[in-house]
């Protein structure tokens, strides 16, 4: 239920870039955002013929053309800024930037591990959210327009555990561009969600996931719950800069980590100002 339901973002009629659209998430969630009314530009790297066939389907259910396909290699620059530039000319306009695709690695970083896959995860996980945003934004910006941007970020970004070092890492770095990129707001809200391990084959078929005793299946997420949250966060006025974790129960609860971070920073540099002084004072006697 929403408190100030007034204040909500309207999807309808909006324009959708989503990354990743072809796996478990993404397919659910276009649908989803289709509901509210939006259309939706859907972007994956799997072969054109099937996510094409993908977005007729889909077309074809609801008697109009509201999702259109483009095969894109998210490390590559120029793929950044095609499918940014298509969404434009295929529907007019764009309002809404979700940065949905990421992979994760099978392997142990510090065992059987890859140069390339870690820099794949880099770049597709952090690199290509980082460019696509900043290409979304230069149109907003160069056309007066205002939007949002999500980024699926994810709980490993703020709870460090073995085996998902790089992951992690790229989460975090997710997590802290979005509270940075709070300075853009009002004409553009970013935002981020951050799920607990989610019911999608990237999760379960993963190796180092099985039998391992920090993986809670009680506490796991159903794909529904992620795009639920997302839709949420799309809504919600209020988002700009913050990332909403979600685990077990809870799909929507504010990640507090900056603000406590700069609190204890702040009371250091304060005690650290305060004993300066009080040592300058002493000299001066």
């Amino acid at each position: 239920m929403w408190l100030f339901s007034q204040n909500r973002y309207s999807i309808d009629g909006k324009v959708v870039l989503l990354t990743g659209a072809l796996g478990a998430i993404g397919k659910a969630l276009t649908r989803m955002l289709i509901e509210k009314g939006a259309k939706v530009a859907m972007v994956d790297i799997c072969d054109y013929e099937k996510g094409k066939e993908i977005s007729e389907q889909i077309n074809q259910q609801l008697g109009q053309p509201i999702t259109k396909y483009i095969q894109a290699d998210l490390q590559k620059k120029d793929n950044l800024e095609k499918i940014v530039s298509w969404s434009v000319e295929q529907f007019g306009h764009l309002d809404i930037l979700i940065n949905n695709a990421g992979i994760a690695s099978p392997a142990m970083l510090y065992e059987d591990e890859m140069f390339d896959r870690i820099a794949a995860i880099l770049d597709i996980n952090l690199r290509a959210p980082i460019e696509t945003t900043r290409i979304f934004v230069r149109y907003l910006r160069e056309n007066s327009l205002q939007g949002v941007v999500i980024n699926m970020a994810s709980l490993g970004g703020i709870m460090p555990n073995r085996g998902g070092e790089v992951y992690g890492a790229v989460k975090a770095a997710l997590i802290h561009l979005t509270r940075a990129s709070k300075s853009l707001y009002p004409s553009v809200r970013v935002s981020a969600i951050a799920p607990y391990y989610v019911k999608t084959p990237m999760v379960l078929e993963n190796p180092k996931l099985k039998n391992n005793s920090t993986v809670y299946p009680e506490l796991m997420l159903d794909i529904d719950q992620v795009c639920k949250a997302t839709v949420r966060c799309i809504e919600d006025t209020g988002s700009a800069g913050k990332t909403f974790a979600l685990i077990g129960r809870f799909t929507y609860l504010q990640v507090r980590l900056f603000d406590f971070a700069a609190l204890h920073v702040k009371i250091v540099a304060l005690w650290s100002l305060l004993v300066t002084f009080v040592l300058k004072l002493l000299r001066l006697k």
